[in-house]
């Protein structure tokens, strides 16, 4: 079996003879690239952050302020096009949590020489928007999806997560 030698551009991700790789790799490379972006800004912006691979569920990174009296939990999600995927399982009614300290982060990867864009979502703000959206999709289509009523797939676009664009401030560890 060769080796292959991985090449990450913008856009592609190409082996060494120059194919595309799967849809899954390439989904993975990029969601592992949004976590290490996330993880580098907070540490810029001065908190602590650590990333997991994968171990944690529900938990991409764990980030702290530089007198560890607050902690949070981040999820990450990450694109490279026009909007997020996610599944209908995650969104659940929730009430206004005041004080949270879990969070969703957004990153839109975008052209070579352009940064990342970041969305900060509480936990319970995104989760009660994907279950609200998905009730609303549910009740124009006859309370059935219309392609495939199995299917648990749930796309976010930026214009509903728009307020959240670098909203840095409410995680409260810089």
């Amino acid at each position: 079996m060769r080796a292959k030698r991985w090449l990450c551009g913008a856009l592609d991700i190409k082996d060494e003879e120059g194919m595309k790789m799967a849809s899954g790799a390439r989904n993975q490379q990029t969601g592992r690239a949004g976590e290490h972006y996330v993880a580098a800004e907070l540490n810029r912006r001065g908190a602590y952050a650590v990333t997991f691979a994968g171990n944690m569920p529900r938990i991409d990174i764990m980030a702290s302020n530089t007198e560890r009296t607050r902690t949070v939990t981040i999820q990450v999600k990450t694109c490279r096009s026009l909007g997020w995927q996610t599944s209908i399982d995650e969104g659940r009614k929730c009430d206004p949590i005041q004080d949270e300290t879990r969070f969703w982060i957004f990153v839109r990867l975008g052209p070579d020489n352009k940064p990342p864009e970041y969305f900060i979502v509480p936990d319970w703000w995104i989760r009660n928007n994907i279950f609200e959206a998905h009730r609303s999709y549910l009740a124009k289509h006859g309370g059935t999806r219309a392609i495939n009523p199995k299917a648990k797939h749930h796309s976010i676009k930026s214009a509903r997560i728009e307020e959240w664009r670098d909203r840095w401030d409410l995680l409260k560890v810089m």
